[in-house]
């Protein structure tokens, strides 16, 4: 039988013998020049799956001779079964009548192919169809594809993560930015589930945690190093991938079940400040690519910490030297307060004293006598005035309360066109004196927001409220005056030193102060100092 067609090369095709067995031809010898110049297996098949002719390279992955090969029955010599596999393109050919292209995995042998079915011109003797059918080892450039989608995955995901990590206030905003980046790729094969340390001294303290049970967060609020998992990897610095069977795991995961973890040190260069604990999918264990994903991963977080870490410690030493300062200053305030008080005041009075006992009968005399009493009388208000604005006397023997209120009855008294409203709440039974550093703080801040207003806001009203809340003391200070640009004003250093005085008296107290103002819609003063509660 021949192969038969209506183009020229079907006319040239040649009968090169009938292979035993076989009711088949093999092609003409101008088409196995063809099919053996080809890097990768070639056949031609017929309609019912039969091997018409083959290329050299087809014969060397089939180990077998041409008489063994052509003619035979393709799913038998290539997959060693009696029917088409599921895969084979040729059945789809067939149905559509065109040519057919796919990939497919072989499981058995663990490689990709990339396997095509063409119709040809050429039909056999007995007028079946003849298909070209390519098979080509694609396997290589399957990983190469999936390494370089995988790489792309992953430093797109560090590259979020670095972004996302310029933006933490504090250390434990990190850890939960490292956990909630991480947990939220699916290709990672992460529960939801994670928990995040800090080293503290010789222990590990729960900074983060996501989806923890009541009964875990308990177990794992503070360990030692060394102990449990999170304990040795903080100890030694180096990472656990696996199962929590160990005994070192059951101790504080005791009646939860096996489950598998990925833990991680989070380290800056070569000191371990953390750790994070990652839970898998059971079973699952991490491949050398997500491996080093966490590795670095955790290592951008390392480099954050260290970064966030040295920030606290530069600003804990900023603000106790500044307490320090402030401190001195306040003494200082104190004691020319009384020595105006105590000596030029008295000094004054004394002078007073001496101009009146040396009164004359001369009217003359007697008219510049009285203008320089007047004037001396003057000075001695002036100077008090003076010691009560560098520390009143008030602050330190009656507090807070009743000091803030008489400067907000002078100032208002002094200033007709603003009404103050004045509000110190405390809880029934509390003591309303504060801690001295804390009253001399508040009563400084109020006093330089209470003059802004006087000299910028052309205000109407003014509010001021102090109010124990919980564990913290708020100073509240609103104007319904002019307003003002705060980040302008915040890049002007003339016109800031008042509220950077403020924020650095609120600062060595562990508080916060917020200022926010709108054009034509006044300014509020927010102030909030943590204090112990008492018992």
């Amino acid at each position: 039988m021949l192969l038969k067609g209506e183009s020229t090369l079907a006319q040239n095709v040649t009968e090169i013998g009938e292979p035993k067995g076989s009711h088949l031809l093999a092609a003409g010898q101008e088409i196995q020049h063809i099919l053996d110049a080809i890097p990768f297996y070639v056949l031609l098949v017929d309609s019912e799956h039969h091997i018409l002719a083959v290329n050299r390279t087809a014969k060397r992955d089939f180990g077998l001779s041409p008489e063994q090969v052509v003619g035979a029955y393709c799913p038998i010599v290539v997959h060693g079964r009696d029917i088409p596999i599921a895969e084979c393109p040729l059945v789809e050919a067939i149905e559509k009548g065109g040519a057919v292209e796919r990939e497919v995995f072989d499981s058995q042998d663990a490689r990709w192919m990339k396997l095509a079915i063409f119709p040809t011109p050429l039909v056999t003797g007995d007028d079946k169809p003849v298909y070209l059918h390519f098979a080509h080892d694609i396997t290589e450039t399957k990983n190469t594809a999936e390494h370089l989608l995988r790489s792309l995955e992953h430093h797109s995901a560090l590259c979020s993560l670095l972004q996302s990590l310029q933006y933490c206030q504090n250390s434990a905003q990190i850890l939960e930015t490292l956990i909630d980046q991480i947990t939220s790729l699916s290709w990672l094969g992460t529960t939801a589930n994670a928990v995040g340390f800090l080293v503290k001294g010789q222990n590990l303290e729960m900074a983060a945690q996501r989806n923890l049970s009541p009964e875990q967060i308990k177990r794992c609020e503070r360990l030692a190093l060394g102990e449990c998992l999170c304990g040795k990897v903080a100890q030694t610095g180096r990472s656990i991938t696996g199962s929590s069977a160990g005994e070192e795991h059951s101790i504080h995961y005791d009646g939860l079940g096996e489950h598998w973890h990925a833990v991680m040190p989070i380290s800056h260069e070569g000191r371990v400040l953390g750790v994070i604990n990652l839970y898998l999918n059971s079973g699952d264990e991490l491949d050398a690519f997500r491996l080093d994903f966490l590795k670095a991963a955790a290592a951008a977080a390392g480099a954050a910490l260290a970064q966030q870490l040295a920030r606290e410690n530069a600003k804990r030493i900023r603000e106790k030297s500044m307490g320090k300062l402030l401190s001195y200053q306040e003494d200082e305030r104190k004691r020319f307060a009384m020595e105006l008080h105590d000596q030029v005041c008295q000094s004054l009075s004394a002078l007073l004293l001496e101009m009146q006992a040396h009164a004359g009968q001369n009217e003359l005399l007697k008219g510049i006598q009285q203008s320089c009493e007047a004037q001396v009388r003057g000075l001695i208000d002036e100077v008090r005035q003076m010691a009560v604005q560098l520390r009143p006397a008030i602050l330190d023997d009656y507090g807070l309360e009743l000091a803030l209120g008489r400067y907000i009855k002078e100032l208002a008294s002094a200033h007709k066109e603003l009404v103050i409203d004045y509000q110190y709440v405390f809880p029934p039974q509390q003591e309303k004196r504060l801690p001295a550093p804390i009253e001399i703080s508040l009563y400084r801040v109020a006093v330089e927001a209470l003059n802004n207003i006087i000299s910028h806001a052309s205000a109407s009203r003014a509010s001021v409220i102090i109010l124990w809340q919980h564990s913290k003391i708020l100073l509240l200070i609103e104007d319904d005056g002019c307003g003002f640009d705060y980040s302008v004003v915040r890049r002007d250093v003339d016109r800031c030193l008042g509220l950077i005085d403020m924020e650095e008296r609120i600062a060595p107290l562990g508080g916060s102060l917020r200022i926010e103002s709108t054009l034509q819609k006044g300014t509020t003063v927010r102030v909030a100092i943590p204090i112990e509660t008492p018992n």
